[in-house]
C-alpha cells in the first residue's frame, strides 16, 4: 500500500485543495450574484442528447491530442508542467491511480467548469454576447492554470468547452467533456509517461475530429434555437 509520502497521492491532495478553492469561489459567486444560483451556474439538463454529448467529448479528445502533438513538436513539452505531471504519474496503479482519477480527472472538471463555463461565461454572454463571453471565459480558464505554457494551451480547450456549453445551454456538458479529457490524460500519463505522438498529421487529425464534432452537433441541433437567458451555457 502506498505510503503517505507517495508523490501521486501528494499531487492528488494538492489538486483537491486547489479545486476546492475554485469550487468555493464559483458557488459563492453564484449565490451572491442576482438571480437563481442554479441559473448562474447553468445547473440544468440542457438541450443536447446523449449522442451529441458523446460526439462533443470525442471532439474534446481530438483537440487535446492536436494540442499535445503541437506542444511536443514545438519543443515546449519538457519546459512545461505537463511533462513533470506525466513523469509523476508514469507507472501509477492501484489506489494512487484511483485518487489521481478523482482528484486530477473529475474534481477539476467540476470546479473549473462551474466557475468558467458556469458563473463567468453565463454572466459575460448575457452582458457582452456569445463570442466575447466565450472568449473571455476561455482566457480566464487559461489564467487559472497559472504555469505559462499550460495556460496558453488551455485557452483553445476553454474555447471548445465554451462552445459546448453554449450549444447545450448547460454546464453539465462541458463538465462531462472536461472530465473525459482529464481522465484520458491521467490514464495516458500512467501508462506511457511523456511519450506523445508528435507529427503534423497528428495535429491535423485531432483538429479534424474537433471540427467534425462541432459540425455534427451543430447539424443535429440547428433546429433548437437558443432562448433569451438560457443560451449562455
Amino acid at each position: 500500500m502506498a505510503g503517505s509520502d507517495d508523490p501521486v497521492l501528494a499531487l492528488s491532495l494538492s489538486s483537491l485543495a486547489i479545486e476546492g478553492v475554485i469550487l468555493a469561489i464559483a458557488l459563492g459567486a453564484a449565490w451572491l450574484l442576482p438571480g437563481s444560483p442554479r441559473e448562474r451556474l447553468g445547473w440544468r439538463r440542457g438541450r443536447l442528447g446523449v449522442a451529441s454529448v458523446a460526439v462533443l467529448a470525442a471532439g474534446m479528445l481530438g483537440l487535446s491530442h492536436a494540442l499535445d502533438a503541437l506542444l511536443a513538436l514545438s519543443g515546449l513539452l519538457e519546459r512545461s508542467g505537463l511533462a513533470a505531471f506525466a513523469r509523476t504519474l508514469h507507472g501509477t496503479r492501484g489506489l494512487p491511480l484511483v485518487a489521481a482519477a478523482l482528484a486530477i480527472g473529475v474534481a477539476p472538471a467540476l470546479a473549473e467548469e462551474l466557475l468558467c463555463r458556469g458563473v463567468l461565461q453565463r454572466s459575460l454572454v448575457a452582458r457582452l454576447g456569445a463570442a466575447p463571453g466565450i472568449l473571455l471565459a476561455a482566457l480566464a480558464f487559461g489564467a487559472i492554470h497559472i504555469e505559462p505554457i499550460h495556460a496558453i494551451f488551455a485557452v483553445p480547450l476553454g474555447l471548445y468547452l465554451g462552445l459546448a456549453g453554449y450549444l447545450a445551454g448547460s454546464v453539465w456538458v462541458p463538465i462531462a467533456c472536461h472530465a473525459v479529457n482529464n481522465l484520458a490524460a491521467v490514464g495516458t500519463a500512467a501508462w506511457t509517461g511523456t511519450t506523445v505522438s508528435a507529427s503534423p498529421g497528428d495535429v491535423g487529425l485531432g483538429l479534424a475530429v474537433t471540427a467534425a464534432a462541432l459540425l455534427i452537433v451543430g447539424a443535429r441541433e440547428r433546429g433548437l434555437q437558443p432562448t433569451a437567458g438560457s443560451d449562455d451555457g
